[in-house]
């Protein structure tokens, strides 16, 4: 008894539980069940440690099911593990059980039923969770053992009817759906949303980094392609085995920066070298890591077209990268696992972006490399670059940049998963901002007091005036890499985390500018010769005046009044530089005045080669 206080109550108990599993997302259902398996799976003997995840079929309909071996629940504990904020032989705490994981991320898409079933001491208990009336719970069934009216049944004779084991502990989940109809393998949230046929595999890979305990996780031939039984291939073997590199880079703070190289497939364009099956789909990936769980997953075009803001310009579709956070690193998972969040301060969600500056310090030597090696158009740039020097110097363009402070140290993380580590870059890391599952006897666990200090919330840096620098110009030629920018629609993408731009020289107003420009070239010169002239003018005349509206556009950050903080940024949108590169009137004069200089150009070279001259004369 608290003498001190008086607890608070639920008044409302429909509304609260209803509201608590409502408000869950139905994205971490998989999670959930999934990582309640491995735990219990992981008290099962050397050898035996198994999660099976296939279909069973219920009134000839299939439904997912997730079985796993390991100590089982008796009736008394599988009816306690149905209420909220319950788990059986788990230590409760803010950092790690909340005990409401799996139900209540279940029953959001399985109103028609949740259906538990354990063994322990060969009987086997079942529980159906459930949606009747309107109100959440333990659906009321006649025990065949005492023809009464129970939450909790015995169906011990209808398993071994079925063909179960019962001599051996196990747990089984099944998920009914929405309706009896529903096809939960293939279905799972009842078409909201919907889901590819690998939805499982891949929704696995991008979760759970690696697997401990020797746990071998079997999944069914009704989840995936390939024909039989197949083992589950976390990320860490995948990258491990199949990745070309697979460097890590230990910084000061808690913080490692994962990077993987991961070729393009030699025999297939569309996907990486590391492709083997739906069980290993070759792709990039980009995240954080914490307790060997990936939050923040960006694939595909998501990471691509953010790539940039991380400093890697090029071969994004063949590059990884995992942010990882020491296991006491101050952030703990949000209440539903769905991301996390830093312990002090305002508790802010963690965001991969916190990150980005300290990634583009520390890039590994072959990553720098690969992408000098990716930077052609030096003449253009080159070009270009001198002309928005001399804007910003007479503008007198300065920014304001932070002084970043050291976070606080950190013990050691765990050993890394990578093949090699290298050092990491001599400055300073960057300030990050302000700062259950289900299924041995329960205990408590307080959280602790005294969280150890996140660093600086970002709005108490000092910051001191610098002079601009032109951003680097990164010109896009291939259909991929317009694409991979998600520039296919746009002329051109600038990245002020990086100051990088990204300008699409498949943009159609080039092209129409290079057919202006053609009908003006004397009659006499080379198609060839003056169409290379018209393409190179219209180029230099799209990326500079993009190139001066940033520049512009970066000129109205520190503008004292008459800008807000939303316009300032739309200035430099990738919708407002589009526009521009749209109005070719505005471009026609100096595109005109380059194209005649490279004819002038030609015209002379023609002269004073008469190979050249006859050459020209002929087309």
């Amino acid at each position: 008894m608290n003498e001190l206080v008086t607890k608070i109550r639920v008044h409302n108990e429909d509304f609260f539980v209803a509201s608590t599993i409502e408000r869950c997302p139905k994205s971490m259902m998989l999670r959930e069940l999934v990582k309640n398996a491995l735990e219990a799976a992981t008290s099962a003997p050397l050898g035996s440690r198994r999660v099976e995840i296939n279909a069973c079929l219920v009134n000839g309909v299939r439904k997912l099911r997730i079985w796993n071996t390991g100590l089982g629940m008796n009736a008394e504990e599988l009816f306690r593990m149905c209420d909220i904020a319950s788990s059986i032989g788990k230590m409760q705490g803010l950092d790690g059980n909340f005990g409401m994981g799996a139900k209540v991320a279940s029953l959001p898409s399985n109103h028609h039923g949740v259906r538990y079933r354990s063994c322990r001491d060969g009987r086997v208990s079942e529980v159906l969770l459930g949606k009747r009336n309107g109100v959440y719970g333990r659906v009321l069934r006649r025990d065949p053992l005492t023809g009464e009216p129970s939450a909790v049944v015995d169906v011990t004779d209808a398993v071994k009817i079925e063909g179960g084991e019962t001599a051996s502990d196990w747990t089984e989940v099944v998920l009914l759906g929405n309706r009896e109809s529903q096809d939960t393998v293939a279905d799972p949230y009842d078409g909201n949303p919907k889901v590819p046929k690998w939805w499982l595999q891949l929704g696995l890979q991008l979760r759970f980094f690696q697997i401990h305990g020797d746990v071998d996780v079997l999944i069914g031939p009704d989840l995936h392609d390939l024909p039989g039984v197949r083992s589950f291939i976390p990320m860490a073997r995948i990258v491990g085995e199949s990745f070309a590199r697979w460097d890590t880079v230990q910084v000061a703070d808690g913080v490692k920066v994962h990077f993987g190289h991961d070729p393009i497939h030699p025999e297939r364009s569309d996907v990486n070298a590391s492709f083997k099956d739906s069980f290993s789909r070759g792709i990039s990936l980009a995240g954080l890591l914490y307790a060997d769980e990936i939050y923040e997953v960006r694939m595909w075009g998501g990471w691509t077209s953010e790539a940039p803001n991380y400093g890697i310009s090029s071969h994004a579709r063949h590059v990884s990268l995992l942010v990882e956070l020491a296991d006491d690193y101050p952030v703990q998972p949000e209440g539903y696992r769905q991301f996390l969040r830093y312990k002090n301060g305002a508790q802010d969600q963690v965001r991969m972006m916190d990150f980005a500056a300290m990634v583009r310090a520390n890039h590994p030597d072959w990553l720098r490399e690969m992408m000098r090696s990716a930077s052609p158009d030096q003449a253009l740039i080159g070009s270009v670059k001198q002309q928005l020097e001399k804007l910003i110097a007479a503008l007198g363009l300065k920014r304001l940049r932070p002084q970043f402070r050291s976070p606080p140290q950190a013990p050691k993380p765990p050993a890394p998963v990578s093949e090699k580590v290298q050092a990491p870059a001599p400055v300073q890391p960057p300030v990050q901002p302000k700062a259950e599952s289900d299924t041995k006897p329960t205990a408590s666990k307080p959280p602790e007091d005294k969280a150890k200090e996140p660093p600086a919330p970002k709005e108490s840096l000092e910051k001191v005036e610098d002079f601009e620098e032109m951003p680097e110009l990164l010109l896009l030629r291939s259909p991929q890499e317009v694409a991979d920018r998600n520039l296919r629609y746009r002329a051109a993408r600038f990245y002020p985390e990086s100051h990088q731009l990204y300008v699409n020289l498949l943009y159609p107003s080039v092209q129409q500018l290079v057919e202006q420009l053609v009908v003006l070239a004397p009659l006499k010169a080379s198609p060839v010769l003056v169409g290379a002239a018209a393409r190179a003018a219209a180029e230099n005349a799209l990326v500079l005046r993009l190139g001066r509206a940033v520049v512009y556009g970066l000129a109205k950050r520190n503008a004292a009044e008459g800008w807000s903080e939303a316009e300032k940024k739309q200035v430099l949108s990738s919708e407002v530089l589009t526009l521009i590169a749209d109005d070719l009137p505005l471009a026609f004069a100096a595109a005109k005045d380059f194209f005649d200089q490279r004819i002038t150009q030609i015209a002379r070279e023609a002269a004073e080669s008469r190979p050249a001259f006859e050459e020209m004369g002929a087309a």
